[in-house]
Formats: structure tokens, C-alpha cells, sequence
């Protein structure tokens, strides 16, 4: 494989990966984020704030601390095995990442009566 389709495969994973999360998390975080917000324009937008940090935060991830694919274009399947890892591995970490941001925001308006009756 060459380094710039294996590189193209790199930045892929991430971006597919982020969208599969977004997708089936929209309609939950719609939701709640109506309830929080008290508008639906409000909760759209923090919705697609989500959805842009879930995004973006994998992919920022996987560019700054993965290996370059240029071993991996050398058909070094153990290389290419590493590369695929650490892209899976810091995708994953990504998308946790951006999830706790948003759930430790929305965690930090929840009436108390709600806290309470989690807690207990």
C-alpha cells in the first residue's frame, strides 16, 4: 500500500469512527440538551458543538501522536499493525475525551434534586 493511501486510510478511520459515535448519540444528546437548554436552537447548536469536538478531537489526536505510515507503506506488516493500533487507539481516546468534556459540562447544570436522586 502506499504511504499516501495508507495516509488517507489514517485520517479515514478517525473521521468514520467519530461520525458512526455522533450519529447514534444525536438523538439522545438532542434531547437532553433540550431539557437543559429550554430551546431547540439552543440545543442545536450545543448538539453540533458536540458533534464538531467529536470530530475533531480524534482526528486531531491521531495527527499530533501516531506513527507515520511511511513504515507501513513499506509492507511491514508489523508497522503497518502498529499504526493501524495507535490510530484505533487514539481515535477511541479521542471520542472518550470529547465525551467527557460534554458530559462534565452537563453534568455542572443538572438541578441538585436530580444529583441527589442519582446518587441515592
Amino acid at each position: 500500500m502506499s504511504a499516501i493511501v495508507f495516509s488517507l486510510l489514517q485520517l479515514a478511520i478517525p473521521v468514520l469512527v467519530s461520525l458512526v459515535a455522533a450519529v447514534y448519540l444525536r438523538e439522545v444528546i438532542q434531547r437532553l440538551l433540550l431539557d437543559l437548554c429550554g430551546t431547540g436552537d439552543r440545543a442545536q447548536f450545543w448538539s453540533r458543538c458536540l458533534i464538531v469536538a467529536m470530530l475533531a478531537v480524534p482526528l486531531m489526536l491521531v495527527l499530533l501522536l501516531t506513527d507515520a505510515p511511511v513504515c507501513a507503506a513499506a509492507e511491514y506488516a508489523a508497522c503497518t499493525a502498529r499504526v493501524l493500533r495507535h490510530t484505533l487507539a487514539w481515535t477511541a481516546g479521542g471520542i472518550l475525551l470529547a465525551m467527557g468534556l460534554m458530559i462534565y459540562a452537563v453534568a455542572r447544570y443538572l438541578p441538585p434534586e436530580i444529583e441527589r436522586n442519582a446518587s441515592s
